[in-house]
């Protein structure tokens, strides 16, 4: 376990605000170490569990209502507190109440991060510009600001005209179980999907078209003899009926819809697959640039990876040799498969190089090093 930096910027108070789920966010479980990390922490996220034993989780209802339960909750608990001297912001959800919060307690430091980078002129509706109006806005407030990979970090030093570069927080993360479900429960429940012989592949994407889940069912009308693919995640309602469209016109047997699953169901499951699908758009800077949590749960779990042809995800493949990128998806399914045993050693070889602890820790030490040359 990589050890914490230990100095007088341990007693200081962190209260953190999210409007990500607790239980399916892996980035902001992680976050939520590394503000431990830095001293006392409060925090608000949504969570899916009403009978939750941490009480810092909201439950928070759907659509405007439930955000305007969560701004209202997040600053009654803000201005509660006697002294805050980190405001930590996940994503821009958490913006509004961040700015009356920061107005009227003004914490010491505030750190925003940008887990996405959603640029103005890429937004489609009115409420999206405007949110990206606010968090431009925010952004040039922070004191200390945080985004998931070195190539967006190139973008926003020149899009919002920084002094400096964004801190680097990779999506480094794995699945864990958390004893909500015992191990025989979930083999009752999942193990007659892995009965047969065949090569599973898995995409945690759900039946979404835009990520072209309505290309890789495609792909299985010629795959189809010894493949199984697995979407997991649900979708629309507009997205489900196209995808269950491919599947009955070309009387495919081997592909699966899955709702959304919690994490230890989800962390069974890679275990029984063979290839985890990565897929993004390109249609904006945000996915042309994607930083994929995926990516690293697939891999911890030994799955091989077949991915879009997105820059960070083609480099990935390119350099560490662990899957392939294919748009089309079948020749890149057919070449880890070929060579499934090649590609799994790369991926035992280059887990083995990373560490959450030591991505956490360097996230802790850049945010420490900045307080502490800023007292």
């Amino acid at each position: 376990m990589m050890a914490s930096l230990r100095d007088s910027n341990d007693n200081l108070n962190v209260f953190l605000i999210s409007y990500g789920i607790y239980e399916y966010d892996g980035r902001l479980r992680e976050l939520i170490k590394v503000s431990k990390s830095l001293g006392k922490t409060k925090y608000i996220t949504r969570s899916v569990s009403e009978n939750t034993e941490d009480k810092n989780h909201i439950i928070s209802g759907k659509g405007l209502l439930g955000y305007f339960k969560f701004i209202l909750y997040s600053v009654f608990i803000g201005l509660k507190m006697k002294k805050i001297d980190v405001l930590f912001i996940d994503n821009r959800k958490a913006v509004i109440p961040a700015i009356i919060i920061r107005a009227i307690k003004r914490p010491q430091n505030v750190i925003y991060d940008a887990r996405e980078l959603y640029l103005v002129n890429e937004m489609k509706s009115i409420i999206a510009k405007i949110g990206c109006i606010f968090e431009k806005k925010f952004i040039k407030a922070a004191d200390i600001i945080i985004c998931a990979n070195n190539y967006r970090a190139r973008i926003m030093k020149d899009y919002y005209k920084l002094n400096s570069y964004p801190l680097v927080y990779e999506n480094i993360r794995a699945l864990e179980y958390t004893g909500k479900f015992k191990e025989n429960d979930l083999r009752t429940k999942y193990s007659h999907y892995f009965k047969r012989p065949n090569i599973r592949i898995v995409s945690t994407s759900g039946c979404s078209i835009r990520r072209t889940n309505d290309r890789l069912v495609r792909a299985m009308i010629e795959l189809r003899d010894g493949f199984e693919l697995f979407l997991i995640g649900g979708g629309s309602n507009e997205d489900v009926c196209e995808i269950k469209k491919i599947i009955n016109e070309n009387h495919l047997d081997n592909v699966y819809l899955i709702d959304k699953l919690e994490m230890d169901e989800l962390k069974y499951f890679l275990q029984n697959c063979h290839i985890g699908v990565v897929n993004y758009h390109k249609k904006d800077t945000n996915n042309l640039y994607c930083a994929s949590g995926k990516v690293y749960e697939y891999l911890f779990e030994g799955l091989p990876i077949v991915t879009t042809e997105n820059i960070p995800l083609m480099d990935m493949c390119k350099v560490y040799k662990i899957g392939v990128f294919d748009d089309d998806y079948v020749e890149g399914i057919k070449e880890v498969a070929e060579r499934y045993n090649y590609y799994v050693d790369n991926v035992k070889q280059y887990i083995n190089s990373i560490s959450i602890d030591k991505n956490n820790f360097e996230l802790e030490k850049g945010i420490k090093l900045f307080i502490k040359n800023n007292v």
